[in-house]
């Protein structure tokens, strides 16, 4: 089920803009930051794992420039990154008065068994 997962920031709240359900897996395809503010702010936004551990920044403290916008994917219609049920998606604005759009299409499928990683 392709959908697409959006927030919008107003604050430096860490905020999650989605978990995987059980039983699912996460394909990511596009994700989208837009600054609406009047000013140049920073933006995070991470993946973690189910126990809160950091997997990977998909954005770490970048520069938005006011009225400006910053993505990863859309040139394929392959996943960019694949994120294994109970994981989470958190973004954070750098600055307590901010006006940030953050979305990510993604398509929710139903987690076949086998390996979610292999350390």
């Amino acid at each position: 089920m392709f959908t697409t997962v959006h927030k919008t920031l107003t604050d430096d709240t860490e905020t999650t803009l989605f978990t995987v359900p059980s039983g699912y897996v996460a394909n990511v395809y596009y994700i989208f930051v837009a600054n609406h503010g009047g000013n140049t702010r920073d933006i995070t936004l991470k993946w973690e794992n189910s126990s809160g551990v950091d997997q990977l920044y998909f954005f770490d403290e970048v520069n938005v420039s006011s009225k400006d916008t910053k993505t990863l994917g859309g040139q394929s219609s392959v996943p960019l990154f694949v994120i294994q049920e109970g994981e989470v998606v958190k973004t954070q604005a750098g600055h307590s008065s901010v006006e940030f759009e953050v979305a990510m299409t993604i398509d929710l499928a139903p987690r076949i068994p086998g390996f979610n990683n292999f350390d």
